[in-house]
């Protein structure tokens, strides 16, 4: 005879202010990682090339001002993260009528699976949802 049991855990309503912070480190990780690869984070495709005659300098980097000021927080409610960056930040992550969209922040397939690692981990404590 096959005997099954199954544990359906509490969900813990906490699950966000207890996962966050590991969250916003994945998510800044993750998007500086496409930075550096100079892709967008949400396509994974690399950002379009600039138009010449330009410098040689890599992409969104010319002095690292915005690189090096970015700062991801969690926003105002779960799975929402606020981005502080230099003022013309914006202009690269959307485009304009006369600047090509290089994305610079998002989230993408690659990084999906670290947060749901974290989620799991969180959202029913550590407990297993089924045991067999």
């Amino acid at each position: 005879m096959f005997k099954m049991k199954l544990t359906i855990p509490k969900v813990n309503s906490n699950w966000w202010k207890d996962s966050e912070s590991q969250l916003t480190k994945v998510v800044d990780e993750y998007n500086r990682k496409s930075w550096s690869e100079q892709r967008d984070p949400v396509t994974n495709k690399s950002w379009a090339p600039r138009k010449q005659p330009t410098g040689s300098w890599p992409l969104l980097n010319k002095t690292g001002k915005m690189f090096g000021s970015t700062a991801i927080k969690p926003g105002g409610s779960p799975m929402t993260w606020n981005a502080k960056t230099t003022d013309y930040g914006p202009f690269l992550q959307y485009g304009t009528s006369k600047m090509v969209q290089r994305r610079w922040l998002g989230i993408g397939p690659k990084v999906i699976r670290p947060m749901e690692k974290i989620i799991s981990k969180h959202i029913f404590k550590g407990h297993k949802t089924l045991s067999i």
